[in-house]
């Protein structure tokens, strides 16, 4: 009996909210329009840099590379064994 309430409301009286609509109206609003162009959508500078990206890149990838060599270099040297 509870569950047959809700049936008899009409569609007029009931409230109803389009989800589509009130998202583009509340995104357009709160985040403006998005910026076009190349690199635009990337969340860091890619062209204005002082350094440019590339050799902070190249950069972090050798000292990755060579961190266990060097640290091998290291540890043999502290034993004597070189």
């Amino acid at each position: 009996m509870i569950a047959r309430i809700g049936l008899r409301t009409s569609r007029a009286t009931r409230a109803t909210r389009n989800f589509q609509t009130s998202s583009r109206v509340l995104l357009g609003n709160v985040y403006g329009s998005p910026k076009e162009g190349v690199y635009s959508n990337l969340p860091f500078k890619v062209k204005t840099k002082v350094v440019p990206f590339g050799v902070g890149w190249w950069g972090v990838m050798g000292f990755f590379f060579a961190f266990p060599f060097l640290t091998s270099y290291w540890h043999m040297k502290k034993a004597g064994n070189i």
